[in-house]
Parts: structure tokens; sequence; C-alpha cells
């Protein structure tokens, strides 16, 4: 539950720590990564920082948007564009407004099949006087920078997520008291045109690492600062017409400085409750339905227990570790029936106790505390497998039980003694398009619970001892199929309304 979706996938706005040297790594295989990363200050040994950008998710991750890229340029003419960007930034001192622009050359148009990227990167970014100030404290005079400037190239509302990193030629001369400007280029990681129509691209994150020196070229303590930045208002670089391989490739890009023309508004484009989730750092409030069944193995039987909404807080932590990008991302059940309680929804079941008795209750699902998603992706070469991990507390209540078509008095307060822990795990790759489970793209999730012994169970009687005999036990099977996640604040990136999945035994 819960791309990366990531990388996973779409605007994963995310933290990360790692060593300086994954800076220049990511530089040297820039082409082969598609993942969108964000920075967040770590230490090295004493006091180095460091991050890399540029962010996607979850989701998921639990990635965003995560997606395999080729390699190569598009076709058909040129067209450049240049737009103004606006981040804030973390600094280890404070968050700072951050602007930028950014110019670049896109591709008029390109067929089907050709890889799109913009030629001539470069980005301006004007680091502000309390900024300034902060790099002048630390005995600095001059600085150097390298990033990364976080894409998200969406084609026919499938979101791909992109950081092209970027860097200064030579060092920039510290003022007093005023700002200063970076100029920094870099090389932009391209995205395979996979079917005709458009493909958009629109700025997400940036990350920068700055290399304060003194006067002498000394180094500074800390030697380098980094900073983590998400955007203030996304903006659109440009959308790239992509046509069959036999069609006119004459169709020019536009430049999407001046705003877009909204789409009209459509009856019912988001449920009811999509996306009423607190939402910490980076992360994204998404939302998506989730269906399937879970065994109940002395009974002989299966029980489904879906369909409901789950709000998921997509990405909002990333870090790289042992090799791969981990993306944290959290859920909550949302019943749409019942004013957005933590629960499914009740369902009656039938099941064959001792294999032979029909039994009939109906059975309650309320989650405790909110959903774990750890989306772990490869990030190293195609086709950068994704395992994701989703954890929770739940707790089960039974009521209404017929046996045999006779009434059963087990009470209100039938339940197991303390709730189950259900941890369900999803396997996927970050191609493109996505296979298997991805956090954004949903899919099948699989996995062991184990229900405890009842108490409480009875009315003129005690029922603990048959219902924990027939019931409680470990190994219950449950397999849930996730939906495509819906984002209410930037639907165009992600799959609205989200549509119910047809849960998969």
């Amino acid at each position: 539950m819960s791309s990366t979706p990531g990388a996973e996938p779409p605007r994963a706005r995310n933290l990360l720590r790692a060593l300086p040297r994954a800076i220049r790594q990511t530089r040297a295989t820039s082409q082969r990564w598609a993942v969108r990363l964000t920075g967040a200050a770590g230490r090295r040994h004493t006091t180095r920082r460091v991050a890399i950008a540029s962010a996607l998710i979850l989701a998921g991750g639990l990635t965003a948007g995560v997606a395999g890229i080729a390699a190569a340029s598009g076709s058909g003419g040129s067209h450049p564009v240049t737009v103004d960007l606006a981040y804030s930034c973390r600094f280890p001192s404070a968050a700072y407004p951050v602007s930028a622009v950014a110019t670049a050359t896109f591709p008029a148009s390109a067929a089907v099949g050709t890889p799109v990227a913009p030629a001539g990167l470069q980005l301006a970014i004007t680091l502000p006087k309390q900024a300034v100030a902060y790099l002048r404290g630390l005995g600095a005079a001059s600085v150097t920078a390298t990033g990364s400037i976080g894409v998200t190239a969406t084609s026919r509302g499938t979101p791909v997520s992109l950081f092209w990193p970027v860097q200064t030629a030579a060092a920039a001369a510290l003022p007093d008291a005023t700002s200063v400007t970076l100029d920094t280029a870099g090389t932009a990681t391209p995205t395979a045109a996979s079917a005709t129509g458009t493909v958009t691209f629109t700025t997400a994150g940036l990350t920068l690492l700055l290399t304060p020196r003194t006067a002498s070229d000394a180094s500074t303590s800390p030697a380098d600062v980094a900073a983590s930045c998400a955007t203030t208002t996304a903006s659109r670089l440009a959308s790239v017409s992509v046509t069959s391989a036999t069609a006119s490739a004459s169709q020019t890009v536009r430049n999407t400085t001046k705003p877009a023309k909204k789409p009209p508004p459509k009856k019912n484009r988001f449920p009811k409750g999509c996306g009423d989730i607190k939402v910490h750092g980076y992360g994204e409030a998404v939302c998506g339905y989730i269906d399937g069944y879970s065994d109940v193995k002395k009974l002989y039987g299966a029980t489904l227990i879906g369909p409901v909404l789950v709000n998921i807080d997509f990405a909002y932590r990333h870090v790289i570790k042992h090799g791969k990008l981990i993306a944290y991302s959290s859920g909550r059940i949302y019943d749409q029936a019942d004013k957005g309680k933590p629960m499914f929804p009740p369902v009656r079941s039938t099941f064959l106790g001792f294999g032979f008795v029909p039994v009939t209750a109906t059975l309650t699902l309320t989650e405790l505390g909110p959903i774990s998603i750890v989306s772990s992706s490869g990030i190293t070469a195609p086709p950068y497998p994704i395992t994701v991990t989703a954890k929770s507390r739940v707790a089960i209540a039974i009521s209404d039980v017929t046996v045999n078509g006779q009434p059963l008095p087990v009470g209100a307060g039938c339940r197991p003694e303390h709730p189950s822990r259900l941890t369900l795990t999803g396997h996927g790759t970050n191609t493109s398009p996505p296979r298997g489970y991805t956090v954004p793209t949903g899919g099948p999730l699989s996995g062991f619970l184990t229900i405890p012994k009842f108490v409480h169970c009875g009315v003129a009687q005690n029922l603990d001892p048959l219902l924990t005999g027939s019931i409680s036990g470990p190994g219950d099977f449950a397999k849930l199929t996730q939906g495509r996640l819906c984002g209410p604040s930037n639907p165009q990136d992600w799959t609205c309304p989200p549509p119910k999945p047809k849960p998969i035994r």
C-alpha cells in the first residue's frame, strides 16, 4: 500500500541522508536512474552534511513514482523555454525562500518510442541574503554548488519522477548583506515517449549541496551545507507532443510560462474523504481504494473485507541505505459510510465450522493507529525491483452469529483478547510503465495474520473456548488489492477519481 513510488512515482517530496560521494555517483549514473530524490541534512563523521534531490514518491512508494528511463532526445525541431521557479529551502540555520530561473531547449515533438529530454539545461539559483549571511558566518568568502532539480513527466495521466543533476562551473563570491546568484548547468534525464498524446514536464523539489570556502580557499566547518527545497508553486516547463512513428512531427512544444487552461470540472472527481490525512515533511495527501479477502483457516473459508477508501501521506521521507532508495509513507482507513472512522465496512460471511457446519457471522475490522508503508527500491540498474511492506494493527470483532441457522448469543463484546498485527507485502519493478505493485499504481499485497484467543464471548454461558478452538490461531492468509491513487491537490499527476480495484484471489 503506499509507491514509490517509490518511487514510485508521482511527486514524492522527501528527505534523504547520503554521503557526499553519492552526489558524485548520481551525476555519473543519472542516465540510469528514474527516481526523484530530495535531500535532508545528515552527518558524515562529525558535521559534514549532504543531500541529493529531487523527490517520488511513494506510491506507494509506498514513489512515489519511480520509473525506468531510456537515453536519447526527442525529434522534430526544438523550442527554448525560460521559467521562473520559487522554492522554500531548509538550511541548517532556518528555512529561506529561494528563487531560480530554468532555461532549456525542449524538442518540438517526438515519435512514440523516442526518449524525450531538453538540451542546454541551466538553472540560475538566487540565494537570499539570509542564506548568504549564514554562509559568511561560517567564514566563507565563496561557494560552489551541486544539486538536483526534481521534474515530473506526465503522459496520459501516468507520472514519471525524474531528477536532473546540476552544478556550478566556478565558485561564486559571497557579497556582504545581499543575495547571490549561482549559475548551474546540467544534463536532463530523458523519459520514454511510450504513447501518442502529450508529455508534460512540471517542476518538483530541488536539493543543493553548497561547498563554502574561506578567502584563503580553505574549508569551513562544516565543509558542506545541504539545503532541501520544496516548490512553493509547481511550474510547468513545457508540453511535448508525441506522435505515431509515421505521423508528422511538425507539432510544436508549448511554452507554458503562461497559465494553462484548467480542465472543466468533473462530477465526483474526488470521493468523499479523499486526502483527509495529516501530511508530514514533503508528503502528499492521496487516496485510493483497497479490496480483497482474508482467510479464516480453521473455518475453511475466506471473507471479503472491502472495498474501503484509504488515505495515504505519500512519500513524506526518503533515505538511501544499502544501495536502495527507501521511501516512507503512512496510511489511514476512511469509512465513507460512518463519518470517516478508521474501519472496514462490516461484512457478513458464512464459513464451515468443523468442515461441515455452516457458521454465519458479522465481522468488523478496525484499524488501530496509522498504517506504516515502507517502499524499498533498487536504484542501480533496470528493472529497478521494488518491495513495499505495509504494517498495521487491526481489532477484530464478531457479532450476530448463527450456527446452522440457529442464533448463537455471543454478546456485544465478543472479540480476540488483543489486536492482530497484519503485515502485507507487494512486489514490482520500476519500469515504464511500472509492473506488479507500486504505491501510486496499486496492485496485490499479501501476508498472514494470527487471530488471538477470544474473550468476553457468551451471554448465558462462556463461549470463549468454542470460538477460540474454531477460529483462533496463526496462518490466516490475507490478500488485498489496491487501486491507483488520486491526489486532490495535483489531480493531473494522479488517477482521479480513484478506481475501485477488482480483488485478486
